[in-house]
């Protein structure tokens, strides 16, 4: 996506000059529509969404069809959720003006994240063939590559844009995910390390004069530093006691939230820490992320399992007499949504199930049902257990406490859910759960089939890609 046009681009408004020698240049009449156009993209560019449509609207005022302002008037209304009149400004704006690459970018990004990939990628070979050194179409055609399922042609379409622009992070971010789900590991992580870069928090390409680490590590000690989310910190976390076999010391350092459980693991000699902390003695800071690539772990065959997390016993104690309470067994724990939900061209993190398909593809079956669901929106724990038949019991709560968490997970018979935070702390516990996984998969969820390297307790359910659970949830049902 481009809210605001590069300046070296064509203009988009068809003159055939560079943006930065047309609209991009402030104008001496502030009515004047090239100055409407160029302080629109400004407010667009630096969020002020009211104001940006504030100045489309007087651009299309004084020259009605303008199909700049239409084309972004269309991006405000896909930030705001209005996909269907976002699409139809996108399409009148290519109708206008069909020689301007971003619109059919912008368009194909919509496309995709409704669904329609087929469309999706013949906008963004459209954008390449209006500028094929467009990079970030490139990439944009490769992610729709991998929404399609395509993974072999998301690779070459992600290494075409790295070797258009050898540091084009994102790009090798990408990259890594579409090799790592399909378990070429050795290269996925090689690829890997450019994500700290994609993400902003390193200023430079990885080191290239970095070599993984050596078998012993006696006499050597490390800061593990905590650079994700709560999941992607203890999936990574598994890693640890391998450093520890080795010889190291080590010191974890990241969110204070996990300080307890992690220090009970016995990994961390060194202590736990705030992001950032000074850990005496200066150990060798590594992000964590970094750390199968650092111990070369290529071979699923010697993949390790999760960090095993010890809950506390009196929590333990405190729950389990909670939940006989509320029924017999099997008490079965229930998440049906995880991650980030988006609205606008930033790509989709949300992974989501309706609770009233889970209730329904459920109904039937003899069990205590535990809603483990963060921040459960109103009305949902309600249709899920109108479609179950059976009461749900509300322990959302437990989402403000790890430790809570942790204990609870550990004092239900079976857990449900999507890809969440839950999911790790279960697979720290050891335990079986059956994971909703959303399409495209997250890398750790491989590409297809029942079981995922990662987590030898898990079972896999899996979206289609046309976003279809009814598959997922029929084989759910068959297992429960």
């Amino acid at each position: 996506m481009s809210a605001v046009v590069r300046r070296n681009a064509p203009c988009p408004c068809g003159s055939g000059q560079r943006y930065k020698d047309c609209h991009g240049r402030i104008g001496d009449d502030p009515a004047d529509v090239p100055t409407l156009v160029q302080r629109a993209l400004a407010a667009h560019r630096e969020g002020r969404v009211d104001d940006a449509e504030r100045s489309y609207r007087a651009v299309l005022e004084r020259e009605p069809g303008n199909a700049v302002a239409t084309h972004y008037l269309g991006l405000i209304a896909w930030q705001r959720g209005d996909l269907a009149r976002a699409e139809a400004r996108m399409r009148e704006a290519i109708a206008a003006d069909a020689s301007i690459a971003d619109f059919h970018n912008n368009l194909g990004l919509l496309l995709r994240d409704t669904r329609r990939v087929d469309e999706a990628l013949a906008c963004f070979r459209r954008a390449l063939e209006l500028d094929p050194g467009w990079t970030e179409a490139r990439s944009n055609l490769a992610l729709a590559y991998e929404a399609a399922g395509r993974l072999d042609e998301a690779i070459a379409a992600y290494r075409e844009a790295i070797a258009a622009e050898p540091r084009f992070a994102i790009a090798h971010q990408n990259l890594a995910r579409a090799l790592l789900t399909l378990g070429r590991f050795a290269e996925g992580w090689r690829e890997y390390r450019w994500r700290l870069a994609a993400h902003g928090l390193a200023a430079a390409p990885p080191a290239p004069d970095v070599q993984p680490l050596a078998r012993s590590l006696a006499g050597r000690a490390f800061a593990l530093d905590a650079e994700q989310g709560i999941g992607d910190i203890l999936f990574f976390l598994r890693f640890a006691p391998e450093l520890a076999r080795r010889g190291a010391r080590l010191a974890f350092r990241g969110d204070a939230r996990l300080h307890a459980m992690l220090a009970r693991t016995g990994c961390f000699a060194l202590g736990t820490h705030a992001p950032g902390a000074t850990v005496p003695g200066n150990p060798d800071a590594i992000a964590i992320g970094d750390l199968p690539w650092l111990l070369a772990m290529d071979d699923a065959a010697s993949f390790p399992s999760a960090l095993a997390l010890r809950p506390l016993p009196e929590r333990v104690a405190r729950l389990e007499a909670a939940l006989a309470a509320l029924g017999p067994a099997p008490r079965i724990g229930l998440t049906w949504r995880g991650g980030v939900e988006t609205a606008g061209p930033a790509r989709t993190q949300l992974k989501e199930v309706a609770p009233a398909a889970l209730g329904a593809a459920l109904r039937g079956k003899r069990a205590t049902w535990i809603s483990l669901q963060r921040l459960p929106r109103p009305g949902e724990r309600e249709a899920l257990a109108q479609a179950l038949g059976a009461a749900v019991h509300d322990f959302s709560a437990a989402n403000d406490d790890l430790e809570e968490m942790l204990a609870l997970l550990a004092v239900v018979d079976e857990y449900v859910g999507v890809s969440n935070a839950n999911a790790h702390l279960r697979a720290g516990l050891g335990r079986s759960m059956r994971v909703l996984v959303a399409h495209p998969p997250e890398w750790r969820w491989m590409h297809a089939g029942e079981h995922s390297p990662w987590f030898a307790a898990a079972r896999t359910h899996r979206q289609d890609g046309a976003g279809d659970w009814s598959a997922a949830l029929g084989s759910l049902a068959a297992a429960i």
